[in-house]
C-alpha cells in the first residue's frame, strides 16, 4: 500500500496555524484519493499541500540522507561503524549521490494540483486560500531549488556549457492521460521558477504562526529565497534578504552558554523552518534504522538510544577547523575510544529517535549576510556579522579582510551548519573542487567530475523520451 496520507502526522505539535493547519482530515490512502473528492473544497487543496510537506520527512530526503549525504560527499566525516550505510558516499563512487528526484517531483506535483483548483474555489475562503497558495509555493520552490542543486550546476558555474537543470512540470499530473513529455529546463529558467513562487509566498504568508517554525512564515520564504541568491551569485541581495529576515523573524540566535543544549531541546530557538518527524512518519525499526539519531550516535539507552548504529564520526580535518574556545566543538564526544567523535546535534530528543529538524537556522541568515557583504566589497559590514556569530560562539573578533575575510566566512560556515546539508553544496555552488579527509585518501573530486552531478534515474529517463541523462553516466 502506498504512504499514509497522514495530516493529523504533519501537525502533531500544533493546533493552529492562522486559518490552516492541516489537521482537519482522517487518515486516508493516497490512492483512494479520487479526483472528485481532492478537488471539490478547500480540503481537498489543503490535503494536497499536507502531503507535499509530509513528503519532505522521508529519510532520503530532509528525514536524514539530503542533510548527511552533504558531509560524507566532501570531508567532514569518516565512517565510524560499517553498517553498509554512507560507505560509498564517502569515497564519492559513481551514482552514489542524493536520490530525491522521485519525491522531489511527487511534492511538485501535489502543490499542482492544489495550485490548478485553488482560484476556482478562493471564493470559499478568500484567506484560507491565500495561505495555501503561499503554503504551496514554499514547497514546491523548496523542491525544485533541491532537485536543480542536485541534478544541475548553479548558473554561471557550468562546466562545458552544460546548463541544464530539471523538468519543470507544466501541469498537475492525476493520470497517465495527461502526462507530458518535457525536455529539461536550463538552470537559469528554474531559478526564475524557484524565486518567482518565493516572491509570491513571502506576499502571502503571515509574518507570525502560533505553528512557526513548522510551516512557513514570510520570514521562512524569504531566508530561502535568501539561500537561493547566494547560490546564485546574486551575493548583495543574498546579504539583503538574510538582513531582513534577522529584524522579522521570531526565531533567536543562540549565545555561548545555551549553544549546545539548543541541540537537545525540543524546539530549536535558531529555527525558522523545521520539520517534525513524527511517529507515523516511521514504523518501529525506522528509529533505528533510519534516524539521525542513529546514523551520528552510538548505542546510549541512558539517552534513549538503544541500539543507535553510529555510522559517521567527525573527521580529523573537521575537528581541526575549530578554533580554541569554539563552543560548537563541544557538539563532538569521543565515548567509544580515542578518535570515534560522535555528534551531539540530533540526538532524539523527543523520545524513540525522533525530533524536530531546523532545515533553515538564524545563524545561516548571519553567514549568508556575511558572505554576501563579504563578495559585494563591503568588508565592513560583513565582519559585523561573522563577528556576531564569533561573538555568540565564544570566540574574539575577526579583523579579516578580502580573501582572508572569505576564508573565514566559510570555515564559519563548516563548524556551524556542520550535519545540516550544506558542506558539499558549498563547494559546488562556487565551482570549487570537493576537498576529501584524508581517510578516504585525501584527494579531491575536482569541480569538472561527473560525479559533481546526480545522475538522472533510470526509471525517469524510460518515462520521458526527451529526458537527457546528465554527462558521464
Amino acid at each position: 500500500m502506498k504512504k499514509v496520507l497522514s495530516i493529523f502526522t504533519l501537525l502533531l505539535i500544533a493546533t493552529v496555524y492562522s486559518c490552516e493547519d492541516f489537521s482537519f482530515l482522517e487518515p486516508e490512502p493516497k490512492d483512494r484519493l479520487t479526483r472528485d473528492i481532492a478537488l471539490s473544497d478547500l480540503n481537498g487543496v489543503s490535503s494536497h499541500v499536507a502531503s507535499a510537506y509530509n513528503r519532505f520527512h522521508g529519510f532520503g530526503y530532509y528525514g536524514q540522507q539530503f542533510i548527511l549525504n552533504e558531509d560524507a560527499l566532501a570531508d567532514n566525516v569518516n565512517l565510524l561503524n560499517n553498517t553498509g550505510r554512507y560507505v560509498t558516499q564517502l569515497v564519492n563512487a559513481a551514482r552514489a549521490h542524493n536520490n530525491i528526484y522521485t519525491v522531489g517531483y511527487q511534492i511538485i506535483n501535489d502543490v499542482n494540483i492544489a495550485l490548478a483548483v485553488l482560484p476556482d474555489l478562493a471564493a470559499e475562503d478568500p484567506a484560507r486560500a491565500s495561505l495555501l497558495e503561499g503554503q504551496a509555493k514554499f514547497a514546491r520552490a523548496l523542491a525544485y531549488f533541491d532537485l536543480a542543486r542536485v541534478y544541475g550546476y548553479e548558473p554561471s558555474r557550468e562546466v562545458a556549457g552544460f546548463n541544464t537543470a530539471v523538468v519543470i512540470s507544466p501541469e498537475a499530473v492525476l493520470g497517465t492521460s495527461n502526462i507530458v513529455e518535457t525536455a529539461r529546463a536550463t538552470n537559469t529558467e528554474v531559478y526564475s521558477l524557484v524565486k518567482a513562487d518565493l516572491q509570491s509566498a513571502i506576499s502571502l504568508l503571515p509574518a507570525t504562526s502560533t505553528n512557526s517554525p513548522y510551516l512557513p512564515t514570510s520570514s521562512a520564504a524569504k531566508a530561502l529565497l535568501a539561500r537561493v541568491n547566494l547560490y546564485e551569485g546574486s551575493f548583495a541581495t543574498a546579504a539583503q534578504l538574510a538582513e531582513e529576515v534577522m529584524t522579522e523573524t521570531s526565531a533567536t540566535l543562540s549565545n555561548a552558554a545555551d549553544y549546545v543544549g539548543t541541540f537537545a531541546a525540543a524546539n530549536h530557538p535558531e529555527a525558522i523552518m523545521a520539520f517534525n518527524i513524527s511517529t507515523l512518519d516511521w514504523s518501529t525499526v525506522d528509529g533505528v534504522n533510519n534516524s539521525l539519531a542513529s546514523m551520528t550516535n552510538t548505542n546510549d539507552p541512558s539517552r534513549g538510544l538503544n541500539s543507535a548504529q553510529g555510522v559517521l564520526r567527525a573527521s580529523v580535518e573537521l575537528l581541526a577547523a575549530y578554533e580554541p574556545g569554539d563552543v560548537r566543538r563541544d557538539l563532538w564526544v569521543a565515548t567509544t575510544g580515542p578518535n570515534n567523535w560522535e555528534a551531539r546535534k540530533w540526538n532524539g530528543e523527543l523520545g524513540g529517535f525522533r525530533e524536530h529538524i531546523p532545515i533553515i537556522r538564524y545563524s545561516e541568515m548571519l553567514l549568508i549576510a556575511a558572505e554576501g557583504r563579504a563578495r559585494s566589497g563591503n568588508d565592513g559590514a560583513a565582519l559585523t556579522h561573522i563577528n556576531r556569530l564569533r561573538t555568540n560562539r565564544g570566540l574574539a573578533n575577526s579583523t579579516d579582510t578580502g580573501a582572508a575575510l572569505i576564508s573565514l566566512i566559510m570555515n564559519e560556515r563548516r563548524v556551524e551548519l556542520v550535519l545540516e546539508g550544506h558542506r558539499f553544496f558549498d563547494f559546488k555552488r562556487l565551482g570549487l573542487d570537493i576537498t576529501k579527509a584524508a581517510a578516504q585518501g585525501g584527494n579531491p573530486v575536482p569541480y569538472t567530475d561527473f560525479r559533481v552531478l546526480a545522475p538522472i534515474p533510470d526509471n525517469a529517463l524510460g518515462n520521458n523520451t526527451l529526458l537527457v541523462q546528465n554527462p558521464g553516466y
